[in-house]
């Protein structure tokens, strides 16, 4: 069984009895999010989304796509805190004061709301921190949105956020939508099942219902199934309802990344990841297609702390006790204009 971090549990177990809302707060890494205790909902499904003949990682889905991890190449050096090159969409956001950024805010040990503190943190916060020190030089300048997955590519799209950085999984198909930075964390998906089930895989779920967050390649990835084993997604709003159908057996088991599972299982330790890898999961930021300086810039910043040791200490931070901290993903570049 997978370990799950330390952290995780009580954040998440709020999120998932919790209303969470989608009002944006200042801060650097950690977010005041207001939240009204509720009791443990019974789960309906979301409505499912429409069905797609492209598999998630579908190299034809965008045109001249090839390598969807490939992202802008940063430039040579990175412009000072406070001092964004005229005209960018880092001088406009320095104008304005603050970052704004979309996270998931029921993802522990990436985003979720602090049952103590009420303020939304995790690895994914803590990654758009450091875009705002380097765009400011100082904490304090990143206002969070709480969104689900669903909603990831459309405040993007239509400038309601800079970034998400959402455990967004990069491939072809989105990068007609938005742009997307260099990878800054390898994730697979797996499944997720009560301890002592029959169910050891995808392949044995076939006719079950496995709960996925609507929007998602993961998903898309259950409906494909496996050979002829073809599950029912359950698609949900948020992924933490998910957890909840599972105690409550109105699904079979879960799939998601296999770090958001260790997190449900830190909530529940009656759960299991079982069988292997179904799809790898790289996670990029999402940016509008409009601002490729800001992919730069954002490229540059990760560039950086995937070798000042900042990356590490931020897995350590989050994802410490899954086990010793992997190399930082190695990025993929192109150039361009």
């Amino acid at each position: 069984m997978t370990r799950a971090p330390r952290r995780a549990g009580l954040a998440g177990l709020l999120v998932a009895v919790t209303a969470l809302v989608t009002a944006c707060s200042t801060v650097s890494s950690r977010v005041p999010a207001e939240a009204r205790p509720l009791e443990l909902p019974t789960v309906h499904p979301a409505p499912a989304p429409a069905p797609t003949s492209a598999a998630p990682n579908s190299a034809g889905s965008a045109p001249g796509c090839t390598d969807a991890r490939a992202s802008w190449r940063p430039a040579a050096s990175q412009p000072a805190p406070g001092a964004m090159p005229a005209g960018s969409l880092m001088a406009e956001i320095v104008r304005r004061g603050y970052l704004r950024v979309a996270v998931l805010g029921d993802v522990p040990p990436f985003g979720s709301v602090d049952a103590l503190s009420g303020q939304t943190e995790g690895f994914d916060v803590d990654i758009a921190g450091e875009v705002g020190r380097a765009l400011f030089g100082s904490d304090g300048h990143v206002r969070l949105r709480n969104v689900n997955n669903a909603e990831r590519i459309g405040v993007v799209r239509d400038n309601q956020v800079d970034m998400a950085v959402a455990t967004m999984t990069v491939n072809c198909q989105r990068r007609t939508q938005v742009d997307f930075s260099s990878v800054y964390y390898e994730a697979q998906q797996k499944i997720l099942v009560q301890t002592g089930s029959p169910y050891r895989s995808l392949a044995d779920l076939g006719g079950k219902k496995v709960c996925a967050a609507a929007g998602t390649t993961t998903i898309q990835r259950i409906s494909q199934g496996v050979g002829s084993s073809r599950p029912q997604a359950y698609p949900v709003t948020n992924v933490a309802d998910c957890l909840v159908a599972l105690q409550q057996g109105k699904v079979d088991a879960v799939s998601s990344d296999d770090s958001v599972l260790a997190g449900m299982i830190a909530q529940d330790p009656h759960l299991s990841i079982v069988g292997p890898s179904l799809e790898e999961e790289p996670d990029a930021i999402a940016i509008s297609r409009a601002h490729p300086e800001f992919t730069r810039f954002v490229n540059g910043v990760l560039a950086r702390i995937f070798t000042d040791g900042t990356w590490a200490r931020i897995y350590t931070r989050w994802l410490g006790e899954l086990g010793p901290v992997p190399a930082a993903p190695t990025p993929s570049y192109r150039d361009g204009p």
